[in-house]
């Protein structure tokens, strides 16, 4: 996986220098494409795994959950003794129930890596098959103003794959123009426009990290909270939400992240809305 993805960035790389992608041979096409196979078989394989782990993580807590419902249901029936059983019982249903929570929190950080992981591997393999002879890219403008111009308006169009390519060339060919981290901000907007959360997580990161006085790092803030949000990662959403009014207090944001951090609040402790 690691060889698969070091020869990917490098072919990336050079196609970045050369004007973000250039012109390759039959022979460079045959080895993307067999590089391309390869990133979907592993990806495939880890959805597989993860799965099965997931699904054992599941039965694991349903078996956990039925003897910590029967230990409560003897519980319950004796409490009108006095003696060591039911003392015992209640310490055993005490273990259970955070043994369960144990399960909980390995499963939620299992569905979280793997959310991680494939975003990683999606935004490598798309970036794979751009560079292969047969993607049929967007043209790509030679000049920076006629590149984020066309970027602008294929996003506007929602055209977010169009976009995120156009954006992530000028990103690469102009990293030291005003417009860079706009740029990169909008990679993130093109992934959130697909609801591909994850990714667009990347993406703003890559905003608050690379461009630290951008005047979008608010934006990237709040909208990686949102995502997180989107994502039931509560408590990294309202860590962002926080962050931003500490490091922000004027953002244009205040209001909107005041009433996320309310809506978290309420939805904390609901399992359905908030997986962490």
């Amino acid at each position: 996986m690691v060889s698969v993805v070091r020869v990917a960035g490098v072919v990336l790389m050079a196609a970045s220098v050369s004007g973000c992608f250039a012109f390759v041979t039959k022979e460079e096409g045959r080895e993307l494409k067999a590089q391309i196979e390869e990133v979907k078989t592993l990806s495939a394989k880890n959805e597989v795994r993860a799965a099965e782990l997931a699904k054992e993580l599941d039965e694991q807590l349903k078996r956990l959950r039925t003897v910590v419902d029967e230990a409560t249901k003897v519980v319950t029936r004796n409490s009108a003794d006095v003696g060591l059983n039911v003392q015992k019982l209640q310490t055993d249903v005490a273990q259970l129930t955070g043994r369960i929570d144990d399960i909980q929190h390995a499963q939620d950080a299992l569905t979280k890596q793997f959310q991680d992981y494939r975003a990683a591997s999606d935004t490598k393999l798309e970036q794979l098959v751009n560079a292969s002879p047969s993607a049929k890219n967007p043209p790509m403008p030679e000049t920076p103003d006629a590149l984020f111009a066309e970027g602008e308006k294929r996003i506007a169009a929602q055209q977010f794959t169009d976009a995120r390519r156009l954006f992530e060339g000028f990103v690469n060919r102009y990293p030291q123009d005003p417009r860079a981290s706009r740029a990169q901000y909008q990679i993130g907007e093109a992934y959130a426009g697909e609801k591909r959360y994850a990714n667009a997580i990347g993406a703003y990161t890559k905003v608050v990290d690379n461009f630290p006085k951008s005047e979008v790092v608010p934006d990237a803030m709040y909208k990686n909270g949102l995502a997180f949000y989107s994502l039931k990662y509560c408590g990294d959403a309202k860590v962002y939400f926080q962050e931003l009014l500490k490091r922000y207090p004027k953002t244009n944001w205040k209001k909107d992240a005041t009433e996320q951090l309310k809506k978290l609040a309420r939805d904390q402790k609901n399992k359905a809305v908030c997986a962490s």
